[in-house]
């Protein structure tokens, strides 16, 4: 048998029918749980294993850098670990338009090194530029407009198609101020994230045959999660399959979500009569779930008309029926679900085996109490992410500004970080003078302010100001004029650039330029000066930031990154800080850095439960689900109950949320939820009451003992209502809550489960360590919670009292010694 049949005969008929699909256009309608990355990664090696087609010849995107490693992984996994894996370009979509802006910038309008601006970057560029032309929309309205600019470049207009499809002044005045951005982008050697894909297809419609080229290069193209594209990425592949039309997406229309960044269902609904040749495949077999999670979801999604029609099944029949719980208000649904994940730990559960996914971030707070309240550990997803850290944008900032002196927004960033000075007045001074030719950025302003003004040098050749008229010799007298103490903390700040400069240039490797520049700028003083709470926290973020430059150095993916930077450098480069190793190391960390997804990673040590709103739930699976906030006007939160198309997506949404769980789904609300502060009744969410009752049962802790625990308000105010057959309600105790785990004794479970009928919102039963018997060394052997490590087991104490060390074995994260006081005893 080849390697070949081996990997083919373990997939079932639709999977190998779409692995071994010849050339041409292929849709894989890939339901939830149905193996899509299995086919995607088997289709790669089959074409070149059995079609003869070069690992170079092969081009797939994802949205995930982490989805882009799996998939590079199980390539050469499936080509015997050959390293083919690695030559095949598999990438998300804005780190390959990176890769080609970057090589072909020029073209494009852009300096080689250009900088890759995030939210906050152009949030501030946004304000500077309301700032300065004295707009009244000012600060009130800058993430509206930079929503605007980014629905514009997601569905590929520049400017100048902006201005043409603006049918009022609000639009135009939105339009002018999406071209003055540009404009500045451009001026500052930046782009945003936009600008990865528009930059590109700008490129491709101005140099058709540059596109031909890539087309040519890249043989066949596969795209996953192909609902979550927008039209400008669709229009890249349109550019990239120009000369053969082998393109490949794969993607589940019933699991299209994110229509409020842009993407729309409409590329895949659409895909077939776009591609009149085009092959479908549907993968309706489930890996994931059981039968009943699946009937359910299949009774919400059933729903949607527009959609391609498939049903998931699975093999694994039955299943733990779905269990609905309703709560006197939101905190006692919040209270119901952390003591239930509580019963499960105390019988053998493990936290990493549990989620709660919620519709909205603020749903979240009330959990968060819970958990903690019950000593559960628990993680939040899509929070802030690493890099979004204060402390990590300061020190990026620091080599961003000594790589690319044109980067306004890094300089103004840093310039009086730690403070030295260089305060808000003579900020706005040098951000005037850089309307004067030769100086252009504030880095060419700070030369007016310096005594000694270094000589001229390959990154400020020609850098001199020419001022044309009085008023820009006025601009560069204000500068030139500083009072002592901002010249002073300007010349500190160049002196820190400059000696940056010289670490890039005398190092190969990033890591001591870093460290370096942190011991220059104090910053960990400056932590611990600004916030000393927080500095503890602040300053192991600063080491992980090390931590990640020197994982980058050591691994070997990442000289394929350093290799496109170099590709991407013109020929006639020649100062030595642009070409030297660091810098060059210092370009593709910057690039991948602000390349990275929220999503990628996590946060937090050790088991915990996962939180996250369902749109972060997306690819993931967890064998205990709790949905929570299954309330109309909650979930499904409708801006305008009229749209149709927004109520499909709200529906897909609970389609995605409901087939993440393996084995057990919760499904709970609230008969009241606080909104602004007032209490405010609910009704059902109607996702629910799509569910056929008899796979579910209330929980008999419910305050509610039906579903539509609103049918009779209803009725009183002669509102609409349809009658629902209710699910069973099974007696106290009843097998529904046992997570298959056996619990440890009768007797365990008598002495420490909580009282049902008691009140949800009251605190866990427990007592605290200083009503423990006298004599320290009781503690030991004893059961105590911490709201960060989670639930451990004391195997020593050192001291007495309230300030007493106690060493805990928690299973989540090893032993760690904490103070008495800030644990609880169980038992």
């Amino acid at each position: 048998m080849t390697m070949t049949q081996d990997w083919l005969q373990h997939l079932n008929p639709d999977q190998r029918q779409a692995v071994t699909h010849p050339a041409g256009p292929l849709l894989v309608l890939a339901g939830a749980g149905s193996g899509k990355t299995r086919v995607l990664t088997h289709r790669i090696a089959y074409l070149i294993a059995e079609q003869g087609v070069a690992p170079h010849q092969i081009v797939a995107m994802t949205f995930t850098n982490k989805a882009a490693q799996e998939m590079r992984e199980r390539v050469d996994q499936l080509l015997d670990g050959q390293g083919q894996g690695g030559q095949v370009t598999i990438s998300t979509f804005h780190s390959l338009g990176a890769r080609i802006l970057r090589r072909h910038a020029p073209a494009a309008g852009l300096d080689w090194n250009f900088s890759i601006y995030d939210d906050a970057d152009q949030r501030r560029l946004i304000t500077r530029i309301l700032d300065e032309a004295g707009d009244e929309r000012a600060r009130a309205d800058v993430r509206r407009l930079q929503s605007y600019i980014d629905a514009c470049k997601n569905r590929g207009w520049t400017p100048t198609q902006a201005h043409e499809h603006a049918h009022d002044a609000r639009a135009e005045a939105d339009a002018e101020l999406y071209a003055n951005y540009q404009r500045a982008l451009t001026h500052a050697g930046a782009v945003d994230f936009g600008d990865l894909i528009l930059g590109v297809l700008v490129l491709f419609r101005e140099h058709p045959e540059l596109a031909k080229q890539y087309s040519k290069r890249w043989q066949h193209v596969l795209v996953d999660e192909f609902q979550d594209t927008n039209p400008a990425q669709y229009e890249l592949l349109d550019h990239l399959t120009v000369a053969h039309n082998n393109l490949t997406v794969v993607g589940d229309d019933d699991q299209a979500i994110y229509r409020w960044r842009g993407a729309t269902v409409a590329n895949i609904l659409g895909f077939e009569d776009a591609n009149e040749k085009a092959a479908r495949v549907k993968l309706e077999q489930n890996y994931r779930s059981t039968s009943v999670i699946l009937e359910a979801a299949n009774d919400v999604i059933a729903r949607n008309d527009r959609r391609h029609a498939k049903k998931l099944w699975t093999e694994r029949q039955g299943g733990e029926p779905i269990v609905a719980f309703t709560g006197a208000d939101d905190r006692e649904e919040a209270a119901y679900v952390a003591e239930t994940i509580f019963d499960m730990a105390r019988q053998g559960g493990n936290f990493d085996d549990v989620a709660i996914f919620y519709r909205t971030n603020a749903q979240g707070r009330l959990f968060e109490e819970q958990l903690r309240q019950w000593g559960i550990p628990y993680r939040i997803i899509g929070g802030l992410s690493f890099y979004a850290r204060e402390e990590i944008k300061d020190l990026l900032a620091y080599l961003r500004c000594a790589l690319n002196p044109r980067d306004d927004v890094a300089t103004a960033r840093v310039i009086n970080t730690p403070r030295r000075g260089v305060g808000k007045t003579t900020l706005e001074k040098l951000a005037a003078a850089t309307s004067v030719p030769g100086v252009e950025s504030l880095q060419g302003a700070l030369l007016l302010a310096l005594e000694d003004r270094p000589a001229q040098n390959d990154l400020f050749a020609a850098r001199r100001p020419r001022p044309s008229n009085a008023t820009e010799r006025l601009l560069v007298e204000s500068v030139e004029e500083l009072s002592g103490v901002s010249r002073r903390g300007i010349e500190d700040f160049w002196t820190i650039l400059e000696a940056t400069r010289d670490d890039l240039l005398h190092y190969d490797e990033l890591t001591p330029v870093l460290e370096r520049l942190i011991e220059r700028i104090a910053y960990f003083e400056h932590l611990e000066r600004t916030d000393s709470e927080s500095a503890e926290d602040r300053t192991r973020n600063v080491g992980e930031l090390l931590s990640a430059i020197e994982e980058f150095e050591q691994d070997p993916n990442s000289d394929a990154l350093i290799a496109s930077v170099q590709e991407a450098m013109p020929d006639d480069i020649d100062d030595l800080l642009t070409t030297a190793p660091a810098s060059l190391r210092l370009r593709a960390f910057l690039d991948r850095s602000a390349l990275v997804q929220s999503t990628d990673g996590d946060d937090g040590p050790g088991q915990a439960v996962t939180m996250m709103t369902i749109h972060g739930s997306k690819g993931l699976e967890f064998p205990t689900v709790f949905v929570a906030g299954l309330e109309e006007e909650t979930f499904p939160s409708l801006r305008d109950p009229g749209d149709s198309e927004e109520l499909a997506e709200e529906r897909r949404l609970a389609y995605v949320a409901i087939t993440r769980a393996e084995d057990r789904l919760y499904m709970t609300n609230a008969r009241r939820r606080r909104v602004y502060g007032q209490f405010k009744d609910t009704e059902p969410s109607r996702f629910l009451l799509d569910i056929d009752p008899s796979r579910l049962i209330i929980d008999p802790r419910s305050a509610a003992k039906e579903l539509d625990y609103a049918r009779d308000r209803r009725k009183r105010l002669g509102a609409p209502h349809g009658e629902f057959p209710e699910p069973h309600i099974p007696s106290q105790g009843a097998a529904a809550y046992d997570f298959n785990q056996a619990p440890a004794s009768d007797e365990h479970l008598a002495q420490d489960t909580p009282d049902w009928e008691s009140s949800f919102s009251q605190t866990p039963q427990e007592w605290d360590v200083t009503h423990t018997p006298s004599g320290d060394d009781q503690l030991i052997g004893v059961t105590v919670s911490h709201t960060r490590f989670g639930i451990g087991e004391v195997v020593g104490v050192s001291g007495s009292g309230d300030k007493a060390r106690l060493t805990v074995d928690f299973p989540a994260v090893g032993q760690q010694t904490v103070i008495r006081k800030f644990l609880k005893v169980l038992g």
